[in-house]
């Protein structure tokens, strides 16, 4: 593991769970799996203290372990996707918030704080109760004002009934947010596929040979098949996951309410908090949020940025509620390739299809979806304005937010549009589609004749490309300016060039390409290759090829951005150590709600600028973790954090 990303991983570890915590961590990530015996001598500490040190992480799921056979030992291991994503607890909430409502993003916040979380204990919590004895396990030396230090669950302000906290939590269970806690969820992947792999060769292939092609096809069908039918096992459910005591659910009776609804109610689903608006959740239900479905929402949540950015408000809500309604058909950003597919098949068929209904059921109401559009063609509209003839990448001015007024389509009495309204509402919505379709972006397309299921896809490949470019070029215009960005520019769209070609295009003397090429090959941005004119290889007569690797750069810049990260979060610690009389003060229980009566004024003044320091630090965390997210997760392809 790199030197900056083990930096990162400990101090994030260190600052969420304490000193002893993080020290085990390093050493399972240093030296790999461990029993615990074995772990205790090499982190140099007693065998007691490493039980309650892999106690702690355990609860944050920071350590995979798999139970040993008979008479051998549990092995523990370092669960590095967890640890790094304590970095993103900041993306999440703000998401969760921007989706489902602020009461929303203060249950995902606590249950970030926890790790996971029992629905009972969050109810007491709700309820201001004495704590469960689970929530008496949690060191109150850890509990600090930082976000990303663990502490107990803080009273849930935005909830005005224990009804509601239950929706809210069906709610993010519905949409992916939190899963249920089952028992293979302490396992790390290669256990997981190696477990199901083994149980499938024990009862279809008692010779324990699947060589042969033939034999491989079978294999690999039913792995997949059990291991969708496992992951369907821990899965919540409804039949299984509520309580008995609370409501029946009637036939034809839905209590998920569209995302659309809970936006204009202040993240609740129904607009009241109702004791039968809906069943209970089993208080011994165990949840934790499932950080592969933020990671698709932040994804969507840039595109659509990116999108907004071009087309404006309107056209970019459109894309948003079509990014959402192929989240709930996206199970993961690691594409599992079929071995029976032929290679002649297009990958995109193998993508998400989301129709016209589905987008309009994930769209805001409040959209001006018509904006006084112009037709171009027949049965085609488009906004205001599109239909002009605009140069390459030129920038729609965007529209108000005033402009998102009610878009014409009004409800009937019993709260259901008209056919005629709702055929318009389909009908803007096309328009928008397509004129996403058309643009030089290709945000998304429509399926290609001959394929059964019509609808619109994402060609995310080209568009994450999109967003590593821009990444990289703002990086790259940060740290050297404009002129060595625009010489990266012409390299990446042109290949490997000569310097007089590359003078000749950026319009520059050769002497000044020379000196910014050097300086880039320096920072290893570019790099040159050699080709000998002659036998004899004289370096007079070489030439000498520039060129710009994606690659290189992309894992330079994440190297980087790995390192900015932890020394963030040290600068937050020796900050937090100046104020460390201060802020012990104020997390007395005594003084703890009170500070503004108990607490002097230059305490105050003295707290509050801790506060904000400590709001700007974690801020630019989160601001680094969107690079990350970008050059490493986006895509899929990197799997260097799962284990």
């Amino acid at each position: 593991m790199a030197q900056n990303l083990n930096d990162l991983l400990h101090a994030l570890v260190e600052s969420h769970t304490g000193n002893l915590s993080a020290s085990i961590f390093s050493t399972l990530a240093h030296h790999g799996r461990l029993s615990l015996p074995t772990l205790a001598s090499h982190a140099q500490i007693p065998l007691r203290r490493a039980r309650t040190g892999i106690a702690s992480l355990l609860e944050e799921q920071l350590v995979h372990y798999i139970a040993g056979e008979e008479d051998s030992p549990a092995l523990y291991s370092a669960n590095l996707e967890g640890a790094y994503n304590l970095a993103r607890h900041m993306n999440v909430v703000r998401l969760v918030t921007e989706r489902h409502g602020e009461a929303a993003g203060q249950v995902v916040k606590n249950i970030l704080q926890l790790g996971n979380a029992r629905v009972g204990d969050l109810a007491e919590a709700y309820n201001l109760r004495p704590v469960s004895k689970r929530d008496s396990a949690i060191s109150s030396e850890h509990a600090t004002s930082n976000g990303y230090h663990k502490s107990k669950p803080s009273p849930l302000h935005h909830i005005t009934s224990a009804s509601e906290l239950h929706n809210i939590l069906r709610t993010l269970l519905q949409s992916g947010i939190l899963v249920k806690v089952g028992a293979r969820a302490f396992i790390s992947a290669s256990d997981f596929k190696e477990q199901i792999e083994e149980t499938v060769i024990n009862e279809q292939f008692p010779d324990r040979k699947v060589t042969g092609p033939k034999k491989q096809a079978l294999f690999a069908g039913a792995v997949r098949q059990l291991k969708r039918k496992w992951q369907s096992d821990d899965a919540f459910s409804e039949a299984q996951d509520y309580d008995s005591k609370g409501t029946i659910k009637r036939p034809g009776q839905h209590f998920t309410a569209p995302n659309k609804r809970a936006k204009l109610n202040n993240g609740l689903t129904n607009g009241h908090t109702d004791e039968d608006s809906g069943p209970k959740l089993s208080s011994d239900l165990i949840v934790r949020v499932d950080f592969t479905k933020c990671t698709l929402g932040l994804r969507s949540l840039r595109l659509q940025n990116m999108a907004k950015r071009f087309l404006g408000n309107t056209t970019a809500a459109v894309y948003g509620a079509l990014l959402q309604a192929i989240e709930g058909k996206t199970h993961s950003l690691h594409v599992e390739t079929d071995p029976a597919q032929d290679e002649d098949d297009d990958p995109e068929d193998a993508l998400p299809v989301a129709n016209t209904r589905e987008v309009a059921e994930f769209l805001v109401v409040g959209v001006d979806l018509s904006g006084g559009g112009n037709y171009v063609g027949k049965g085609k509209r488009v906004p205001n304005g599109a239909g002009k003839k605009r140069r390459k990448n030129e920038v729609i001015e965007d529209v108000e937010d005033d402009e998102l007024e009610d878009d014409g389509s009004h409800p009937t009495t019993d709260g259901h549009m008209s056919y005629r309204d709702s055929a318009k509402r389909f009908e803007d919505i096309e328009a928008h589609l397509r004129l996403l379709e058309q643009h030089d972006k290709i945000f998304c397309k429509y399926t290609r004749p001959g394929i059964p299921l019509k609808g619109w896809r994402i060609p995310f490949g080209n568009l994450i490309e999109t967003l590593l470019n821009d990444e990289l070029d703002a990086t790259i215009n940060a740290l050297y300016g404009k002129i060595p960005l625009r010489l990266i520019r012409i390299l990446r769209d042109r290949g490997k060039l000569e310097e007089k070609a590359i003078a000749s295009i950026a319009m520059m003397r050769i002497k000044d390409v020379r000196g910014v090429l050097a300086e880039m090959q320096h920072a290893s941005l570019v790099d040159a290759q050699e080709v000998p004119k002659e036998n004899q290889r004289q370096p007079s007569k070489n030439i000498y090829l520039w060129y710009f690797d994606t690659k290189r750069a992309q894992s330079l810049t994440l190297q980087h951005t790995y390192k900015a990260m932890a020394r963030t979060l040290q600068r937050t610690d020796v900050e937090r150590e100046e104020c460390r009389t201060i802020i012990a003060k104020a997390e007395r229980t005594d003084i703890k709600g009170n500070e503004a009566e108990k607490l002097q004024q230059g305490e105050k003044q003295a707290l509050r600028a801790w506060r904000e320091t400590e709001e700007r630090l974690l801020t630019q965390v989160g601001r680094l973790d969107d690079v990350v997210a970008v050059l490493r997760d986006f895509s899929g392809t990197d799997t260097s954090l799962l284990s």
